[in-house]
């Protein structure tokens, strides 16, 4: 999540600031110098990442700190993943690698991380780690100088969080309270306004209480009000497609999530759906997406602007939707990177299937399916080579094939 998500989720919810004012004791307030690892545990679009990107930013922290770093983990790992996790943690400590460390093998780049570290007290983050093998294989290049450097895994399985964690010291997120549902709807929709007109209050808590108490639901739902009209028939009616998609309580949050795509302006939904063809946790360049969009001409004209323009408004206009958030930001305010939340990029995959606007393959080699004669766009992170784009022995190709 983005850092203005993160504001108002953890500044504006009373519980939320209470989790940041505790985690922030724990790494700031509590003398003990020894080295501690916290993970924060909850379910996908809870706010993990948004409660350790608050507290990653935060200027007390940052001045506590000799250094701070960040690192995506992601589910997808392998020992390419190990190498990339090093190389981003190095850059956060020394700047970015030289050339040559990129040929170097883990052991070296550990060595250099380990040099780095020597007589500074540090902040780590390690996000989005869904197994123990990441930590076995990182942990011990982490020193310990008993000068109170700390670890924040973020994490949605107890057991990783057990595992990892510095006796038991585990941190819960919980789904929020109908009442902080319906204080996050209201801030998020009416940030800019006084107050909530008295004739939404009631429909407005509606729509709250049935997004369950994920935070992330509550955002693309606002992202879908706070584009529209202030009308009372409008909201009924997203309220009731809110409660029509909770029936299944197994799919009620991607069912809730699905309504961002089906409030989509049509211009708009072939630039979401190309983001399931990144993988999980990518950082996508901003100069790199609008060229793709450009050639796959998704980027509708506008008069008086450049195609690169027209891009940026394409992508502001999924960021106020809350569809895409900010990665990395200038300091003269442009956007250089982008990310999608996991459950929105497993949105993005689900309806490219269905609609058969992208065919999402992963880390193996390619296996089309059957029963279509062809596919208009294949993604695949794995090896794929020219007789994978012919389907059940036709000679129709797929015209066009993304590798990551």
């Amino acid at each position: 999540m983005c850092k203005q998500i993160a504001q108002i989720y953890l500044n504006k919810i009373n519980s939320s600031h209470v989790y940041k004012i505790q985690l922030k004791d724990r790494l700031v307030g509590q003398p003990s110098k020894a080295l501690h690892v916290i993970p924060i545990v909850g379910m996908g679009g809870i706010g993990k990442t948004a409660l350790a990107r608050n507290l990653y930013d935060d200027p007390s922290v940052i001045s506590h700190f000799d250094a701070c770093a960040w690192a995506t983990i992601s589910q997808d790992y392998n020992m390419e993943k190990l190498q990339e996790t090093l190389l981003g943690l190095l850059d956060c400590f020394i700047g970015k690698p030289e050339d040559e460390m990129l040929e170097e093998t883990n052991d070296e780049l550990a060595l250099r991380l380990h040099q780095a570290l020597i007589g500074r007290r540090y902040l780590i983050i390690l996000d989005d780690m869904w197994d123990v093998k990441p930590w076995d294989d990182i942990r011990r290049y982490f020193l310990d100088r008993s000068n109170g450097s700390r670890i924040i895994v973020t994490t949605r399985d107890m057991g990783v969080a057990d595992y990892t964690g510095s006796e038991s010291s585990h941190h819960q997120m919980n789904l929020l309270k109908d009442d902080e549902s319906w204080n996050l709807l209201n801030q998020k929709v009416f940030a800019s306004e006084e107050t909530c007109p008295p004739e939404l209050e009631k429909v407005g808590g509606k729509i709250a209480k049935d997004c369950r108490g994920l935070p992330l639901a509550i955002h693309v739902i606002c992202g879908i009000l706070s584009q529209a009209k202030r009308s009372q028939d409008f909201w009924e009616q997203v309220s009731d497609n809110v409660s029509s998609t909770v029936a299944d309580k197994a799919e009620q949050f991607s069912n809730i999530l699905s309504l961002s795509y089906n409030h989509l302006p049509d211009h708009l939904r072939p630039c979401f759906l190309y983001m399931g063809a990144f993988p999980e946790d990518y950082e996508i360049c901003t100069s790199r997406l609008i060229k793709l969009w450009a050639a796959e001409g998704f980027v509708r004209p506008i008069p008086n602007k450049s195609l690169e323009e027209a891009g940026k408004l394409h992508l502001k206009a999924l960021v106020d939707r809350n569809l895409l958030f900010v990665r990395r930001q200038e300091t003269q305010g442009n956007v250089k990177s982008y990310s999608i939340h996991d459950l929105l990029r497993d949105l993005c995959v689900r309806k490219d299937r269905e609609e058969n606007f992208f065919f999402v393959n992963g880390r193996t080699p390619c296996h089309l399916p059957r029963g279509k004669s062809c596919l208009r766009r294949v993604c695949t992170y794995g090896p794929f080579s020219s007789e994978d784009a012919y389907t059940n022995g036709t000679n129709q190709t797929c015209p066009f094939v993304a590798r990551f």
